[in-house]
């Protein structure tokens, strides 16, 4: 397999009708190129994705040769033939760049980069019965008739509520996750001949609103606005701004000029669930011009959205702002104008697994300094690293700062409730008294409330009291936790998703005593719901929020008054804009202290303070309501006082003592497989083969040791950590060079700059 794209053509538009092509596809662990005839006299390109057949099954290939004799190679071997052009030019040499800079990066390959970057299911083997053109989805209406002698269930009820306040039709995805109950549900109300299900095309669906006119600057944002307008191609600027100081209207704005100007723009958050709300945003001002791209869409709406990326380059085809998360970064736009990376912090953007592990950050300073386009980086609450860049003469990157709400709207005040305090007076109870008293008061005020609980499922894990035994998941290293919903309760592996049973006894000693420890959001839902009667509540963590709508249905009940309060967990804190919500309030925030992680000061203020955020953005003042054991600790303290700059500079001088990133760099090696002794045995002698070039380069190798979580479905995990100077290349060859001499069966990942160890 070629390690770079050497055979792809300098010119994309050199196009023929060659008899024998070379072809590239997913074959073994790093692909290999077949050699293909072109019977139907295919006009072909090198970067062409075509349609072909490799041992009996459907594949798709990238085109990287075009040949007008036959390879000597092939010899007296008939050569299968292509079948279809899939996409013309879907690699270009400009992207190409980019693709193989992303390789190099993190020592993997070019085409293992590129598998990653296009649409799933565009390059490699096709899925069989893969729908093309628009997607058939259920669609469920409600049926008129003689009512059914049995009442329907509870879930079914649910349902056909669901139902009748969507006017008696809908989709059936987006009513299931509005109603949060399984197809089983459906499929038993279609046997009763109560609903009536079909298959239908689904597009993308057509924006219905109106369009907005940009909204009144403030002096801040005109000044933002203008230096943006006024950087220099591929410069990087920061948006520091506070929470509802108005950072979305900018980037809006921004954007218009851009495609005023025929550029097209690309819009970064990290987290799906902020999708919704931003893209509602960017359909009321730009309408038709915008697109999204992100896991939540189907192989067919990502490959549409990418192939309007391609024609967006083309002359005379007006220019797109697209709407994405983390994978949305390798989107081809040619006349590419603005990138923005909404909540800059967020640890989203990288990716740890599978290999390439990049970052979402990284990638688009690469796409600037390439493509001559801006890239705006906007946060309340910046990383250290982008903060640092801001720093010195001549800075890397320009800050641009909003230091004051829209409307002057006050930051609201953090109160402290000290638990330890709490549990001396004989309150002994998961929600403290300050916060029950504020929970209370919301009934019938119209203002509501959001509470950060650190955990999802009803409680962290299940212990014996007598042995303490700790239900572990048969496959990772891992408690299982504790899911409850009505009457029934069962185990359930976060890692693997392994499911099971609660036992009712020990299977260390055979007690019957068993309780679960640590509060997640069921527990506090149902906490809430006991101690307080008549209170609305609404739960937002994974498993409320599946499918592709499910954020969005969810926050729009939210947002339509139809709970007061919104149990959740950090995803409540990421960029949400809810005017109703008065307090904002955190449970148990000593679980997210005390991490063992270099990170885990910065991200747990940042977690903090974008909470705090989401209170007081309406015309009503908010509060924010912290429950700890923890008063002193330095992040509570610079919670309490706001001054989140003052922190940066105080761990800016322990990172700096301590020799830590971004003073160093480090990179993570991890391995796994199914044998504990024989992957031990493999990160030792890879250790041993890499540390003479380590060396070599004032590299410094810890480990081999085990992975913090030690099993993971089955398979022993080891890793190794290098650390290095600052800005300095990885002491590393590729990926394929280091698993030659690994077993078969042993994985290895690469994890440049990694974010957690």
């Amino acid at each position: 397999m070629p390690e770079s794209f050497a055979r792809l053509s300098p010119s994309p538009s050199a196009r023929a009708a060659a008899p024998w092509v070379q072809v590239w596809l997913e074959a073994g662990r790093e692909g290999q190129v077949f050699t293909y005839a072109n019977p139907q006299g295919l006009e072909l390109g090198v970067g062409d994705l075509v349609q072909l057949g490799l041992r009996g099954r459907r594949h798709c290939g990238l085109v990287v040769e075009l040949l007008q004799e036959r390879p000597a190679a092939l010899g007296e071997r008939a050569a299968a033939p292509i079948e279809a052009l899939q996409q013309p030019a879907a690699v270009d040499p400009h992207w190409q760049r980019l693709i193989e800079a992303v390789a190099r990066d993190c020592r993997t390959t070019p085409f293992r980069t590129l598998k990653t970057a296009l649409p799933p299911g565009w390059l490699g083997q096709q899925r069989q019965g893969r729908a093309k053109g628009l997607q058939r989805q259920a669609w469920l209406e409600l049926q008129s008739g003689p009512e059914p002698l049995e009442p329907p269930t509870e879930r079914q009820g649910l349902l056909l509520e669901a139902l009748r306040r969507q006017g008696g039709a809908g989709w059936q995805r987006e009513l299931l996750a509005e109603a949060q109950v399984s197809r089983a549900v459906a499929d038993g109300l279609v046997r009763r001949q109560q609903l009536r299900r079909e298959l239908r095309p689904r597009g993308p669906e057509p924006s219905p609103l109106p369009l907005e006119a940009p909204q009144q600057l403030t002096g801040e944002q005109a000044r933002a606005l203008e230096a943006i307008e006024a950087a220099a191609p591929g410069e990087t600027l920061l948006l520091w701004g506070v929470t509802g100081a108005g950072k979305t209207e900018v980037y809006l704005q921004a954007a218009a000029r851009c495609l005023g100007q025929g550029q097209s723009v690309l819009l970064l958050t990290p987290e799906i669930g902020l999708i919704p709300q931003l893209l509602q945003r960017c359909q009321r001002r730009f309408g038709a011009a915008v697109a999204e791209y992100h896991s939540g869409c189907s192989d067919g709406q990502r490959i549409a959205t990418w192939r309007r990326c391609l024609e967006a380059g083309a002359e005379g085809q007006p220019p797109l702002l697209v709407v994405g998360t983390r994978s949305a970064v390798f989107l081809p736009m040619p006349r590419l104008g603005l990138l923005v990376l909404d909540e800059e912090h967020d640890r989203s953007y990288k990716q740890d697994s599978p290999m390439p592990c990049y970052h979402a950050r990284e990638v688009a300073r690469m796409r600037a300094r390439q493509s001559g386009c801006r890239l705006l980086l906007g946060s309340a609450t910046p990383s250290l690293e982008s903060w640092l860049g801001c720093q010195g003469q001549p800075a890397r990157t320009t800050l641009l700062q909003l230091t004051r709400r829209i409307a002057d709207r006050p930051l609201p005040p953090v109160h402290l409730v000290d638990m330890r305090q709490e549990l001396a007076e004989g309150h002994r109870r998961l929600v403290s008294r300050p916060l029950m008293e504020r929970l209370e008061a919301l009934a019938g005020s119209g203002n509501q409330a959001v509470v950060l609980v650190p955990r999802r499922g009803y409680s962290s894990f299940l212990s014996c009291r007598s042995c303490g035994e700790v239900v572990q998941c048969p496959h990772c290293d891992v408690a299982m936790t504790v899911h409850r919903q009505r009457e029934r309760a069962w185990l359930r592996c976060h890692w693997c998703d392994h499911r099971a049973e609660i036992s009712g006894q020990c299977g260390h000693c055979g007690s019957t005593a068993f309780k679960p420890f640590g509060a997640g959001t069921q527990q506090v839902l149902e906490h809430l719901e006991q101690e307080l009667e008549g209170l609305r509540l609404l739960r937002f963590d994974r498993d409320t929020t599946r499918g592709r709508d499910g954020h969005r249905l969810l926050l729009e009940r939210f947002a339509a008054g139809e709970a007061d309060v919104l149990v959740g967990t950090q995803m409540l804190a990421k960029g949400m804009d809810l005017p109703q919500v008065t307090l904002a309030a955190v449970l148990a925030a000593d679980g997210l202290l005390h991490r063992p992680d270099l990170r885990s000061a910065e991200e747990s203020l940042q977690l903090l303070l974008q909470l705090a955020g989401r209170a007081g953005r309406g015309d009503r003042p908010g509060e924010v309501l912290v429950q700890t054991y923890s008063p002193e600790h330095r992040v509570i303290r610079h919670l309490v006082d706001g001054r989140y700059e003052a922190f940066l500079r105080e761990e800016l001088q322990q990172r700096r003592s301590a020799a830590l990133v971004p003073f160093s760099r480090a990179c993570l090696l991890r391995l796994a497989g199914p044998s504990a002794s024989r992957t031990a045995t493999a990160a030792a002698s890879l250790a041993e083969r890499i540390r003479p070039q380590a060396e070599r380069q004032g590299w410094l190798i810890i480990g081999p040791a085990p992975a913090p979580v030690a099993r993971v479905a089955g398979n022993s995990r080891w890793q190794l950590l290098l650390h290095g100077p600052a800005e300095s290349e990885l002491p590393l060859p590729v990926e394929t060079e280091l698993r030659q001499q690994l077993p078969r069966d042993v994985s290895l990942a690469i994890d440049p700059d990694p974010l957690e160890l």
